[in-house]
């Protein structure tokens, strides 16, 4: 058994010995200074087989006699060798490897040690003859420390309970003696909150158990080295000096509070590190501030930012401090947008460096004279949401720079550009010229550089994305946000990936791409909540895209809890496209639960809308009732005020307002999506011009070009009730079936679901069309719910004499030239007749034409 003085070795010892299940009599030794001499250990050895009833013959040599009387017993024998510590080349350690060697099974040697014994362990662990317990299995459980400390007659909470276990690492000693200090104490927790190894009763042990036995040149190499909060050999040079770094590997090998690490790293245990540091600050004042610098030096040399900022801010280097932070970009970490990793140590909270500059005094962006302080204390005041405080350094920063412009670095004016990049409220003319420097600064800057910095990559694609949103450039907006996706989630800052999911899921959405917004929106939810960062930087988008999903997936409820999130984020944080966006898809909700009045609600104040009914004529511009139009209709971008008036005249097409919905889609001006001719073909069939409607959705199915899915739907939709309506089912059925096959591709619900007052009688009467889609159709209930009912033959084009020749012989599975030549007439005639088939029976395929035939008792 081994750890460090304190973790109850003797006492698990004890406790084995007294549990009866030893194979044989036990001899007890505990060793004292001075026992590593062989005249001194096997008296004492000896003197303890003798109290265990094993009486020693034979005079000269122990080992040889010890060895004799134990092979000659029946049954085998415990040696405890209690706090056994002998150095690897005495003569001790000789005999007692061929005392283990001569008698195998006589002999259980159980050895309580700060360190592994100079024995062949491995050899042994090979043989499968070692047992051994360290110091984690040593380390007490919270369930054990819980009955020490009632011991003692202290309760603690379980969320103290546990930051006394952190602290302490199991320790007992350190346990013990929290539970002797807490005894009486007022407030139990107050006292764990601040217990930890600078506690007096700690360094009192640690200073008697291991200082006080250490000589002077040890003592000096373990206060330097308990400066950082690890430490290899070259750093161990740079704090003590080449001799003492000489000495490292042994110190760190016979120390049990020294933990191993990788690739040649080790740590102290956290309170013998405090302890250490204290006692250093107390012998030399001033010393320990300047070991802080070497080490801070030496990290940033090594290219460990994190840890060097972290030592220039113990030592009060905050300039030092702000300028490593600047230069090396890690600004990203400030602003929250990655976590962190230390070599050796693993993956570490990303504020941790944030962590380390916050004590940074208020006077120092004003005094140091350089920027650097001003941009640090800017970041970490944006990332605490005090946007005030921010603006304030910034300008400090730039008032500096101004001052003397041949000072600000490339990586500084990165640093501030990024800064800026991050404003939850963006002047847009801002950040288009915030944006366009940042990224000409990233033209110029190494690769290499930006290879470790993936979240200055992501950010300024992600400002980008949003940049082209709120401009409604939905395309370009996708383009980069997608790319802004991959380094993001390199960066590991669940904030800055979940920021880029939400925006490229609402781009998307707002697009036409349910399917695709879905998937994104369902990633950006799995992500874990970014608790530490204020509400008014978490943004509406990912909520918005979130409630826009919910509506396509025909979710109501979830939708408007999604869209309250969204709402309170845009009233902390004000952002009138976020605030556009929020009232279009409310607006939608409205229409989803068949509530146009308050679809229009939603909507008017947003493009300040009148109340009351009052028209708006000629150019007039749209006010509210005695009002003047607020900021936020002032900054509403036109492609947004577009699709809310849009959304307008869809509500009021659904309330019979046939020409306040024409009014608002002609004040939508030219739009670019095809989303104003639908509008209009909307108004025109609520009006009673079936033609028109109908000639404007053609249009829109003959576009060319690329046609968003929502729209595509819709006027496929449209045209179906059209043709349905017109007496021209096949071309009804056509058109119905494509909507069908697109919208259960993309899982689109939201057309379907406000198609279904018409949809409905007609689907019940066409279980063919509807068997493909039956699991789509059926989460909107629309699915047939008995089996297939007769088909109404009005429905469809009376079928001639001649046509029902053709199709008799269809059921044959003959050709069109068999047909032809069955019933004397050329194939011409017979492809004709076969075209007039299709039609009347909404078909495409002659498959079909026989089912639907049959299903008719036509043939």
């Amino acid at each position: 058994m081994t750890g460090p003085p304190g973790t109850g070795k003797t006492m698990a010892a004890i406790s084995w010995a007294m549990c009866g299940t030893a194979p044989g009599p036990i001899a007890w030794v505990t060793l004292q200074r001075g026992a590593e001499q062989s005249e001194v250990f096997w008296p004492m050895v000896l003197s303890a087989f003798q109290r265990a009833g094993v009486e020693v013959s034979g005079d000269g040599d122990p080992v040889a006699a010890l060895a004799l009387t134990l092979t000659e017993r029946a049954q085998p024998v415990v040696l405890v060798l209690d706090d056994l510590s002998v150095p690897a080349d005495c003569e001790v350690n000789r005999d007692l490897g061929r005392l283990l060697r001569d008698t195998r099974a006589w002999l259980r040697l159980v050895v309580t040690a700060r360190q592994d014994p100079p024995l062949p362990m491995r050899r042994y662990h090979l043989a499968q003859e070692l047992t051994e317990i360290g110091a984690e299995q040593l380390a007490f459980s919270e369930r054990e420390a819980e009955q020490l400390l009632a011991q003692h007659k202290v309760g603690l909470s379980q969320s103290s309970l546990r930051t006394l276990l952190a602290r302490t690492e199991g320790w007992a000693a350190g346990l013990r003696l929290a539970a002797i200090s807490m005894e009486g104490h007022h407030d139990p927790d107050e006292f764990v909150a601040h217990f930890g190894g600078d506690d007096n009763s700690v360094v009192a042990y640690l200073m008697e158990e291991v200082l006080d036995a250490e000589p002077d040149d040890r003592r000096r190499l373990l206060m330097a080295t308990g400066v950082p909060e690890r430490i290899n050999a070259e750093l161990a040079t740079e704090l003590a000096g080449p001799v003492a770094g000489r000495a490292f590997a042994a110190m760190v090998r016979d120390n049990a509070f020294a933990t191993r690490l990788d690739h040649g790293w080790y740590r102290y245990h956290p309170m013998f590190g405090e302890a250490l540091r204290l006692i250093l600050r107390h012998e030399t004042p001033g010393h320990l501030a300047e070991l802080d610098l070497r080490a801070a030096s030496w990290f940033a040399r090594a290219g460990d930012v994190h840890d060097a900022v972290w030592h220039a801010a113990r030592a009060g280097a905050w300039p030092y401090a702000a300028r490593l932070v600047v230069d090396h970009l890690e600004i990203g970490r400030l602003l929250g947008l990655r976590s962190g990793h230390v070599p050796g140590e693993g993956p570490r909270p990303g504020h941790v460096l944030g962590d380390s500059l916050r004590a940074m005094p208020d006077t120092v962006p004003h005094l140091a004279g350089a920027p650097e302080p001003a941009v640090v204390a800017a970041a970490l005041a944006r990332a605490g949401g005090d946007e005030e405080s921010c603006a304030a350094a910034l300008e400090t920063a730039q008032a500096l720079i101004d001052r003397s412009p041949a000072t600000a670095s490339p990586s500084l004016r990165m640093s501030i550009g990024l800064v800026r990049l991050a404003d939850p409220q963006p002047r847009e003319a801002d950040l288009a010229r915030t944006l366009t420097e940042v990224e000409s600064l990233l033209q110029q800057a190494p690769a290499h550089s930006l290879d470790q910095h993936p979240e200055i990559e992501a950010m300024v694609l992600a400002a980008r994305g949003s940049l082209e949103l709120r401009q409604g450039r939905l395309n370009e907006a996708v383009a980069a946000l997608r790319a802004a996706v991959e380094p993001a989630a390199l960066a590991g800052g669940d904030f800055l990936y979940r920021h880029c999911l939400g925006q490229l899921a609402l781009a998307e959405g707002l697009r036409g791409r349910p399917a695709r917004a879905c998937e994104l929106a369902a990633q950006a939810e799995q992500l874990p909540d970014p608790g530490p960062v204020p509400a008014g930087r978490r943004g509406a988008a990912a909520h918005l895209a979130s409630a826009w999903v919910a509506i396509q997936r025909v979710e109501p409820g979830r939708a408007k809890q999604e869209l309250s999130k969204a709402h309170a984020a845009v009233r902390q944080c004000p952002d009138a496209v976020m605030a556009g966006v929020h009232a279009l898809i409310s607006a939608q909700a409205r229409l989803l639960e068949n509530l146009p009045r308050q679809a229009l609600d939603e909507t008017r104040e947003a493009v300040q809308e009148p109340r009351g009914g009052q028209e708006l004529r000629g150019g007039q511009e749209p006010r509210g009732a005695g009002q003047e139009p607020c900021e936020a209709a002032v900054a509403l971008e036109p492609w947004l005020r577009r699709r809310l008036l849009l959304i307008q005249a869809e509500a009021h097409a659904a309330l019979g307002e046939a020409a306040q919905a024409r009014a608002c889609a002609e004040r939508a001006g030219d739009a670019d999506d095809l989303r104003k001719p639908l509008a209009l073909a909307v108004a025109a069939l609520s009006e009673g011009r079936p033609g028109e409607a109908a000639q404007a959705v053609h249009a829109v199915l003959s576009e060319p070009g690329l046609v968003p899915l929502d729209v595509r739907l819709d006027a496929l939709l449209l045209d179906a009730r059209l043709a349905y309506q017109n007496g021209d089912p096949s071309r009804g059925r056509r058109m119905l079936d494509r909507a069908l096959r697109l919208g259960d591709r993309e899982q689109a619900l939201l057309p379907f679901a406000r198609s279904k007052p018409w949809l409905q009688p007609l689907l019940r009467h066409d279980p063919y069309l509807v068997r493909p889609y039956q699991r789509f159709l059926a989460r909107l209930r629309l699915a047939p719910d008995g089996g297939e009912e007769q088909l109404d033959t009005a429905m469809y084009g009376r079928l001639s004499a001649r046509e029902l020749d053709v199709l008799q012989h269809l059921t044959k599975v003959m050709t069109t030239e068999e047909i032809a030549a069955q019933m004397y007439v050329s194939v011409n005639t017979v492809k004709t007749h076969l075209k007039s088939i299709y039609r009347k029976l909404a078909v495409t395929r002659r498959a079909e034409a026989v089912r639907r035939a049959k299903h008719l008792s036509l043939v």
